[in-house]
C-alpha cells in the first residue's frame, strides 16, 4: 500500500496464499494446542460469567473434566449459585500494598491439567511477583499446554478500541489485551442485553451494589455510552465473523461470491467525469453502510498518458480517498477480467462503473463488446451499476503520447527499422530464391517470407514496422516468383487467395510476436521492480540506525528516479529534525527554500501528500510524501520534479520505498525503546537491590554504634577503661564500615552518571600499595598481610587514588571471606606491556558457581569464613569498571593449594 492508501496489485484467479497459509497454521495450531473460548460483552453486568459458568456445567454434563480455576468476586447470587457442581482450584494470596489479595494459582492449573478450565477477566494485571505481567499470559500458557480456556472481557479492553472507548466514555482503561488475542481466539460468543435492561439489573443491584451503582450511573454507565459501546462491541463481533468467512472462502479454489455484507467496488479512470462515479459511488455506499474500494486497471495502452491526463488521474484517485474509499491499482489488458477477478477476491456484490464512449466503427460495435456487456458476461452474482457521463474527448487524449511510451505498441515509422527490414527481405528473398531454383513447392517459398516476417518483428520495435515488413514480404513474392515474374502482375487468379491469406499469416504473426515481446518487457519490467523493492526490504533489515534507514532508501529512489530528495525525519517531540540530502550529496538551493519547508510542515502535521501534482501547495518545486505507519507519522520525503510531474509507475515505486522505509523507521523506534525500557528495568531492578541491601547490612554496624554508645552513656562510672576502649573500637570499626560503604556508593553513582574521570600519572606501585594498607590496617589486624613487588623502583601510569580504592576493596574482600590468622599476599609484576597487581588469600576460595558473578553488582556468595557484617555486592564490581576504565582487565580464580586469587592488570603505556 502506498502512502494514500493506493494498492498496486498484479491480480491473479487463485486462492490467496496468505489466506491458505493463515487456515492451515490456525488449524494446525488449534490441534497442537488448547483451544480459547472468550464471553465477549460491552459492558460489566451483561452477563458473560454467567454465561460462561452456564456453558461449563453444560459440558460437565457431556463428561468433560472442567474445572473453575479463577472467578472474579461477585455480589451476584445468580452468578455465584452457578459454582455449585464445579470443580472449584484454590487460588493464592499475595500480599500487595498493605492487604492480601487472591490471584489466579497457574501452578496448580499446570499440576491438575484438566481439559477445560475457566478463567474471569481475562485483561486482569497480576499483582506484582506473579509469573506472567497480564493474566492473557497466564492463559497463552494454559493453552500451550494443551488446555482449553473460557474466558471473558469487555469491549474496552480490547486495545485497538481504548481510545475510542475512552473519547466516548471520558474513561481511559489501563487494562487492555492486544487485538492478536481475540482474533486468534477459537470461539467468540457476544453476550448481548438491552442497554435498558442492564441498567434495570443496575437499579435493582444485581451488578454493583447501589451506592456503586450510582456512582456508575452517571460516569461510565450511562444510556448513551451503553448505546456506542454495544454497536462497537457487535461491529468488532462482526468484523471477525467476516474475517473467517473470507478464509474460508479464498481457501477454495473457485472462488464465489458470498454476500455477507455489501462491498462496492468502483472503477475508476482517467477521465474527468469518473468524478461523478466516485461520488455516485460514495453516496451508495454511505446508504448501504458497506464499504468501497476504487479500483484504476492500468492496461498497456493507457500505461504512458500525458501529463494532464497524468494529473486528472492523480486528482480522481485523492477524491475516491477523500470520500473514504481504499484506492487499488491492477494490471492487465483486459479490463473487464480484471474487475470480476478482484471482485470476487474482495467478495464485492456490486461493481460501479461509468459508460465507456461508443466506437464511431459500426463494425467494431458489432464485432466488440464494450466492457459494462463484458461485465455482465462475468458475473453471475454481483450488480452492475453503470454511470453515465464520460467526455466524448477522452479516448484520443489517453493515447501514448509520454516520451517513454514502450514502442512495440507505437505506430510509428523509424528509417532504422526500415533499412533492417530490408536487409532481412533481401536474406529471405535469396532463401527463397535457392528453394525455387532447388525446384521446391511454392509452399517452402513463402515459409521463407513468413519466417522472414518473424526475424523483422524481432528486431524492430511497433506495429507498423511489422506490417511494412509483411506486406512487403508479400509483394517481394510476386515480384520474384509468380508468373510473369518481375512484375506485379498474375496470371493465375488463384493467387487473388494466396496473397490476402499469405498477408494474413504475415500480419498475424508480426502481431503476435510483438505482443509477446510488449509481454516479455512488461514481465521484465515487474520482475525489475519485484528485486527491486525485495533488495530495498532487505537492505532496511541489515542497517541498524535512522539515518543509515534514509540514506539508504535516498541510494534507491535516486537511482532509479534520476531526481533531488530531501528527507526530513521527525524527532522525539514531533518536530521535524535538519534535513538529510540526496545520495549524491547535490540538492538545488529551492528544494532548501524557506516556502518549501512550510509545505513539508503542512505534509507532517497533516499525513498527507502535498506539492506538485496535488491540489494541495501545487506551486511547490517537488512532490512530498509523508512516511508514515499506521499510528504515527515518521517523517517526510520530497521529490523534486523539475518540468514533469511522477508517472503513476514512479508514484508506485516511491509509495513502495516509502512504506519499507517507514516500516524499518518504526522498527528501529521500537528496538529504542524496547532498549530503553530494558535499561529502566534494570535501574529499577537495581535500585530496589540497593535499597535491600542497605535495609538489611546496615543494621548490624548501626546497632553495635548505638548498642555501644548507650553501653558507654548509661554505664560510664561503672565501666572500667579497658571496655570502654574496646566499645569504642568496635564504634569505630563499624564506622570505618560504613564510610567504605558511603565511598563505594558515591563511587558506583559516578560510574553510572559517566562522572568517573580518570587522572592518569606516573604512580609507584609500592607507594599505592601502603596507601591502601594504611587505610585498612586497622580491619586487617587479625590477619597477617604480606607485600611482594620488584626490587627496583616499579612505575605505572593510573589514577592513584582510584587503584588504591581497588586494592582496599580486594583486601577487604579478603578479610571477610578468611578466617582470623591467615595470611593475604599482595603481589605486582611486570608481564608484556602490562602490570599486574594481585591480592590472594588461602581462605575457602570462590565457589565455582560464583566465579563468572562475582563481579556482577550486588552479587554475595555465601561463606563459612566470611564476615559477620554483609556486604551489599558493590566492592569488585566498583573494581572492575575502575580497571576496565584504566584499559585492564581484572579476573578472579581458585588456587590449587586453596584460597583465592584475584589479579588486575593495567596497561603500561
Amino acid at each position: 500500500m502506498n502512502s494514500n492508501g493506493i494498492k498496486n496489485i498484479n491480480l491473479e484467479i487463485r486462492p490467496d496464499p496468505e489466506q491458505l497459509l493463515a487456515k492451515i497454521k490456525s488449524e494446525n495450531n488449534l490441534k497442537a494446542k488448547g483451544m480459547l473460548k472468550i464471553f465477549f460483552g460491552y459492558a460489566a453486568g451483561v452477563g458473560k460469567t454467567y454465561a460462561m459458568l452456564d456453558a461449563a456445567h453444560a459440558v460437565k454434563k457431556s463428561g468433560v473434566d472442567v474445572v473453575v480455576g479463577y472467578i472474579e468476586p461477585h455480589t451476584r447470587p445468580e452468578t455465584l449459585a452457578l459454582l455449585d457442581g464445579l470443580e472449584v482450584l484454590e487460588t493464592k494470596s499475595v500480599f500487595y500494598r498493605g492487604i492480601y489479595i487472591k490471584e489466579f494459582d497457574l501452578e496448580t492449573a499446570g499440576k491438575r491439567k484438566p481439559e477445560i478450565i475457566l478463567v474471569d477477566e481475562l485483561a486482569h494485571t497480576n499483582a506484582p511477583g506473579s509469573k506472567y505481567k497480564k493474566r492473557w499470559q497466564d492463559i497463552y500458557e494454559l493453552l500451550d499446554a494443551g488446555i482449553d480456556v473460557y474466558t471473558t472481557v469487555n469491549v474496552q479492553h480490547i486495545e485497538s478500541l481504548n481510545d475510542i472507548v475512552a473519547s466516548i466514555t471520558n474513561v481511559f482503561v489501563k487494562e487492555t489485551i492486544p487485538d492478536k488475542v481475540f482474533d486468534e481466539a477459537g470461539q467468540v460468543e457476544l453476550i448481548d442485553i438491552e442497554p435498558e435492561d442492564l441498567l434495570k439489573r443496575f437499579n435493582e443491584g444485581k451488578v454493583y451494589r447501589k451506592e456503586q451503582a450510582k456512582r456508575a450511573q452517571s460516569n461510565f454507565f450511562q444510556k448513551e455510552n451503553l448505546v456506542a459501546l454495544r454497536e462497537i462491541a457487535l461491529r468488532r463481533t462482526a468484523d471477525r465473523v467476516n474475517r473467517e468467512v473470507q478464509i474460508a472462502r479464498l481457501s477454495k479454489t473457485n472462488i464465489k461470491i458470498l454476500p455477507v455484507k455489501e462491498q462496492l467496488l468502483v472503477c475508476i479512470s482517467p477521465a474527468p467525469t469518473s468524478a461523478k462515479v466516485i461520488r455516485t459511488a460514495a453516496r451508495m455506499a454511505d446508504s448501504l453502510q458497506a464499504t468501497w474500494i476504487a479500483v484504476y486497471v492500468q492496461t498497456s495502452e493507457n500505461k504512458y498518458i500525458d501529463k494532464t491526463v497524468q494529473e486528472q488521474l492523480q486528482k480522481n484517485m485523492t477524491l475516491a480517498e477523500q470520500l473514504g474509499a481504499e484506492v487499488v491499482t491492477l494490471h492487465g489488458d483486459n479490463i473487464a477480467d480484471q474487475l470480476v477477478s478482484y471482485a470476487k477476491l474482495r467478495n464485492a456484490t456490486k461493481i460501479v462503473i461509468g459508460r465507456n464512449q461508443k466506437s464511431r466503427n459500426p463494425l467494431l460495435r458489432i464485432l466488440k463488446k464494450d466492457i459494462v456487456n463484458r461485465l455482465l458476461d462475468l458475473t453471475a452474482y454481483i450488480d452492475v451499476h453503470v454511470i453515465p457521463g464520460i467526455s466524448q474527448d477522452y479516448d484520443n487524449r489517453t493515447k501514448p503520447k509520454h516520451k517513454n511510451a514502450d514502442l512495440f505498441l507505437k505506430f510509428t515509422f523509424s528509417k532504422i527499422d526500415f533499412l533492417k527490414i530490408i536487409g532481412v527481405l533481401i536474406f529471405a528473398t535469396a532463401l527463397a530464391y535457392s528453394f525455387y531454383a532447388i525446384g521446391f513447392a511454392e509452399a517452402n517459398i513463402i515459409m521463407a517470407y513468413i519466417v522472414g516476417v518473424l526475424v523483422m518483428t524481432l528486431i524492430t520495435k511497433g506495429y507498423l514496422m511489422g506490417m511494412i515488413g509483411s506486406v512487403l514480404s508479400v509483394l517481394a513474392f510476386n515480384y520474384f516468383f509468380t508468373e510473369p515474374r518481375f512484375t506485379f502482375s498474375v496470371y493465375d487468379a488463384g493467387y487473388l487467395v494466396t496473397f490476402p491469406i499469405m498477408l494474413s499469416v504475415a500480419l498475424i504473426t508480426s502481431t503476435l510476436t510483438s505482443r509477446i515481446q510488449h509481454q516479455m518487457v512488461t514481465s521484465l519490467k515487474r520482475e525489475e521492480h519485484t528485486q527491486m523493492l525485495y533488495d530495498v526490504t532487505r537492505s532496511f533489515l541489515n542497517v541498524s540506525n535512522r539515518e543509515s534507514i534514509v540514506v539508504k532508501g535516498i541510494e534507491y529512489l535516486t537511482s532509479v528516479l534520476k531526481r533531488d530528495i530531501i528527507v526530513y525525519l521527525g524527532d522525539e517531540n514531533d518536530n521535524l529534525a535538519e534535513p538529510i540530502l540526496n545520495a549524491q550529496g547535490k540538492m538545488t538551493q529551492d528544494l532548501l527554500d524557506k516556502n518549501e519547508e512550510a509545505v513539508v510542515n503542512w505534509v507532517f502535521k497533516n499525513r498527507k501528500n502535498a506539492g506538485v501534482g496535488t491540489d494541495t501547495l501545487p506551486g511547490s518545486v517537488a512532490y512530498y510524501v509523508p512516511i508514515k505507519t499506521h499510528q504515527k507519522i515518521m517523517g517526510v520525503i520530497g521529490i523534486k520534479c523539475y518540468d514533469d510531474i511522477l508517472d503513476i509507475d514512479q508514484r508506485h515505486f516511491l509509495d513502495s520505498v516509502t512504506v519499507q522505509m517507514a516500516i524499518a523507521l518504526e522498527r528501529e523506534k521500537l528496538t529504542e525503546e524496547q532498549a530503553k525500557i530494558k535499561i529502566e528495568v534494570e535501574r529499577e531492578k537495581l535500585r530496589s537491590d540497593l535499597l535491600r541491601a542497605l535495609s538489611h547490612d546496615l543494621r548490624s554496624p548501626l546497632a553495635g554504634i548505638a548498642g555501644a554508645t548507650t553501653t558507654i552513656l548509661e554505664n560510664r562510672e561503672i565501666l572500667d577503661p579497658e571496655t570502654v576502649n574496646e566499645l569504642l573500637n568496635g564504634i569505630y570499626e563499624d564506622s570505618e564500615w560504613l564510610t567504605r560503604l558511603v565511598e563505594n556508593l558515591l563511587s558506583m553513582t559516578r560510574i553510572d552518571e559517566g562522572k568517573l574521570q580518570l587522572r592518569k600519572k606516573p604512580e609507584s606501585i609500592e607507594e599505592v600499595i601502603s596507601e591502601a594498607i594504611q587505610h585498612i590496617k586497622k580491619r586487617a589486624k587479625d590477619h597477617v598481610i604480606k607485600v611482594q613487588i620488584p626490587e627496583d623502583i616499579f612505575i605505572v601510569p593510573m589514577d592513584g587514588k582510584l587503584i588504591e580504592q581497588v586494592l582496599i576493596n580486594l583486601i577487604d574482600n579478603a578479610i571477610k571471606y578468611t578466617p582470623k590468622g591467615t595470611t593475604i599476599e599482595i603481589r605486582a609484576f611486570e608481564a608484556g606491556e602490562s602490570a599486574y597487581m594481585e591480592v590472594s588469600d588461602n581462605g575457602e576460595g570462590v565457589p565455582e558457581d560464583s566465579i563468572k558473578h562475582i563481579f556482577n553488582r550486588f552479587y554475595t556468595s555465601e561463606s563459612s569464613s566470611r564476615d559477620s557484617r554483609r556486604g551489599i555486592g558493590l566492592g569488585l564490581a566498583i573494581c572492575k569498571s575502575i580497571v576496565e576504565a584504566h584499559g585492564g582487565k581484572i579476573e578472579a580464580h581458585n588456587k590449587k593449594e586453596g584460597g583465592a586469587r584475584f589479579r588486575f592488570s593495567l596497561p603500561l603505556d
